[in-house]
């Protein structure tokens, strides 16, 4: 007679059956060798028994169990990396520098498995290699690519660097072909449904579409201010400052979004200063849904502003 035999974890012993599990218990078909006595009745009894106890266990997992999105190593992270069109040739390869950094720190410095990074260029970019162009089309169709594979636990990367303009009061992302505006790329974004959804804009303009992009569980990065629509160069030295050790100044062994962020938004002001230039790019982030970004969130903890989520962002699974 095939029936139910459970042991604790600890004391798992080898089995004829396929072995399930959940956190508490090991069980498996076998003959009811212990149960030797009992009518057929109390061993079906037993065994509802036992499936119920599991079942609960499982509904009932300790909360250290749930996945963090906030973690690199935690589920997966998917990525979209963008580059519009650049008439400026020095621009453009600055530009396009970046994203092949950027690239190259996701594949080797983090969790992100090649076929969930995509990267879409114009077709005049270094960046570009086997990827589609930066169309509309394309970036819609890739949202709604990683939509359909994207998980609740799951975390999702959109980037975007180059050059924008506002019309309207619309931020307009300069694309290859048609141009998308925040409020386009905002209702593609909502199809996907993963905890954590990091947005970086780095393009003139980028702060007009905070208040639109943020929301719960979004952290939101603009390179520069609505007001300022001079070409940026914001990740120029945030790519970077993701795996350089000497962001990491809270010494824990790992870079955080709000610690990388800090150290581009510094460099940024030495640059200005040592070349003697006015300022025409204010780094803002955005990260605790109120719409409302902030141009210094390591003050986070004194201002009661953004930063507190960044802070426990972590990109690199490396320490």
């Amino acid at each position: 007679m095939k029936g139910i035999i459970v042991f604790p974890i600890e004391n798992s012993r080898s089995c004829a059956g396929k072995w399930l599990h959940n956190n508490r218990f090991w069980f498996c078909p076998r003959e009811f060798t212990t149960l030797k006595g009992m009518t057929a009745d109390m061993k079906r009894i037993i065994a509802a028994i036992i499936l119920t106890m599991a079942s609960t266990s499982a509904v009932f997992a300790p909360s250290s169990a749930r996945p963090n999105p906030n973690r690199a190593e935690s589920n997966n992270t998917l990525a979209l990396i963008v580059t519009g069109i650049n008439k400026n040739a020095k621009d453009r390869q600055t530009k396009d520098k970046a994203v092949a950094d950027l690239r190259s720190f996701l594949l080797n410095n983090t969790s992100i498995k090649r076929d969930r990074l995509a990267v879409l260029a114009n077709s005049r970019s270094l960046a570009r290699t086997a990827s589609d162009v930066s169309t509309a089309e394309n970036i819609e169709e890739q949202i709604d690519a990683f939509a359909t594979s994207v998980n609740p636990a799951d975390r999702f990367i959109f980037y975007y660097m180059g050059q924008a303009n506002i019309v309207a009061d619309k931020l307009r992302l300069n694309l290859p072909g048609a141009d998308i505006t925040h409020e386009q790329l905002t209702k593609w974004l909502s199809r996907i449904k993963a905890s954590s959804i990091l947005i970086v804009l780095d393009c003139p303009g980028a702060g007009l579409a905070v208040k639109a992009l943020s929301g719960e569980g979004r952290i939101v990065l603009a390179g520069c201010t609505a007001d300022q629509h001079y070409s940026t160069r914001f990740s120029t030295y945030f790519v970077p400052a993701l795996g350089e050790n000497k962001s990491d100044t809270d010494n824990d062994g790992k870079v955080s979004l709000l610690e990388a962020f800090t150290s581009a938004s510094r460099q940024l002001d030495d640059f200005y200063r040592s070349m003697g230039l006015l300022k025409t790019e204010t780094p803002q982030l955005e990260d605790n849904g109120d719409g409302a970004p902030s141009d210094k969130p390591w003050r986070f903890k004194q201002d009661k502003t953004d930063g507190a989520a960044a802070s426990k962002f972590f990109l690199s699974s490396k320490k």
